[in-house]
């Protein structure tokens, strides 16, 4: 192992350190956005369903837009993109707090939260590019790292502050708050692209696409993979809150879905605190076979104390594989077309994550409960692994 440290190095970068908190202040409504949209709209509308409905129409036009924007950025449309997207995201959600109070019609408040949505900040997808042409690859490692500590922390704190704000005045001001946060960071953070620094990747060739990035090699299966991976965190996030409610604690499952952010964290700092000789693809099958044990061992588990371990143990895990499909994706994008190869991961993860909660939430109803929830969340992780497995042995 080098005594050099890889993540030292990035967040030595003044602009990198800048646009990390740029990006965490940015991305505060991903997890602080569906629970003020939840409250204003039941509050002021009386309609749960019509709730989630905005808030399903969001998540799903923000996965549909996640390759087109990447489509732009790679295009060298990033900073323009962001500036768009930090008016018009924040836009779209006073829109709906404004909109409620004035008791409109679902359809309505609905198609605002797909705008929010199709508006919603790549911050993620612009800090790989960007942290992605400004260091090497032995880099990257720790950069991607760092994108998705970036994001972990910030979707731990943007419930925080809309709880702070809530308290101080109520849930259509809490929204309107980490909308105004969230609009200074995305333009602060668009400012600070707007002169790249030298690239160190190729640009798409004007005039054209070339080869499509889902018909790049190996392309297919990462996406499947990250599919599986979401699918993972989605029948955890389904099957924790029944667990907790089976056991006489519904208040802990709040506690146990933060343990896995705290596991990211961890992961993320850990993951590039060092350089790895191993190539990612061989890295890939370790870390997605940790995160499928883990999930395997909650199915039995009778103790709260056991399932908050054991989702620390898939937190630790889960950021270091998805910083290691997106240096998967990277390498197998078509030349300048990273951005949309992320946007495309996003979208994979996104779908899993949906797919798998829905398919939890029916067998845990229908079946066992928690157990068959974990179940779900312990097939994805396994079949992540053997696609993994697979996928390096045909290369």
């Amino acid at each position: 192992m080098s005594e050099r440290s890889p993540g030292r190095t990035v967040l030595g970068d003044r602009a990198v350190r800048f646009q990390a908190l740029a990006g965490l202040t940015a991305q505060v409504t991903q997890g602080a956005g569906g629970i003020g949209i939840i409250l204003v709209v039941r509050q002021h509308v009386g309609s749960l369903a019509v709730a989630g409905a905005v808030l399903g129409a969001l998540s799903i036009a923000a996965a549909a837009a996640r390759p087109l924007q990447g489509r732009v950025i790679d295009a060298g449309g990033g900073a323009g993109l962001m500036a768009l997207c930090g008016l018009v995201h924040p836009g779209a959600l006073a829109a709906i707090v404004g909109l409620s109070l004035a008791h409109a019609p679902g359809a309505a408040l609905i198609a605002l939260g797909a705008v929010a949505g199709l508006a919603l900040p790549p911050v993620s997808t612009a800090m790989r590019v960007a942290w992605g042409e400004r260091f090497p690859s032995e880099d990257r490692t720790a950069a991607y790292s760092l994108v998705y500590l970036t994001q972990e922390l910030s979707i731990l704190a943007g419930p925080l502050l809309l709880s702070g704000l809530i308290v101080l005045g109520s849930a259509s001001v809490a929204l309107l708050g980490v909308a105004a946060v969230s609009a200074a960071g995305t333009l602060a953070f668009a400012a600070s692209i707007a002169a790249p620094a030298p690239s160190r990747r190729p640009r798409r060739e004007e005039g054209g696409r070339g080869r499509g990035v889902l018909r790049s090699t190996g392309m297919p299966a990462l996406l499947a993979i990250a599919a599986l991976v979401g699918g993972v965190v989605g029948g955890l996030e389904v099957a924790t809150p029944v667990f907790a409610s089976e056991h006489g604690a519904p208040a802990l499952s709040g506690v146990l879905i933060a343990l896995l952010s705290v596991g990211g964290i961890a992961g993320a700092v850990t993951y590039a605190s060092r350089t790895w000789s191993a190539p990612p693809a061989r890295r890939l099958p370790a870390l997605l076979a940790l995160l499928a044990g883990a999930a395997i061992l909650m199915i039995p588990a009778g103790s709260a104390w056991l399932v908050g371990a054991l989702m620390l143990l898939c937190g630790v895990s889960l950021n270091p594989a998805l910083t290691t499909l997106s240096l998967l994706v990277e390498r197998r994008a078509p030349p300048g077309a990273a951005a949309e190869g992320f946007g495309w991961l996003s979208t994979g993860f996104a779908g899993g994550t949906g797919a798998a909660s829905a398919i939890a939430g029916l067998v845990a109803h229908h079946g066992h409960g928690a157990r068959s929830a974990f179940v779900v969340a312990a097939a994805a992780g396994l079949a992540a692994a053997l696609l993994a497995v697979a996928a390096r042995a045909r290369k």
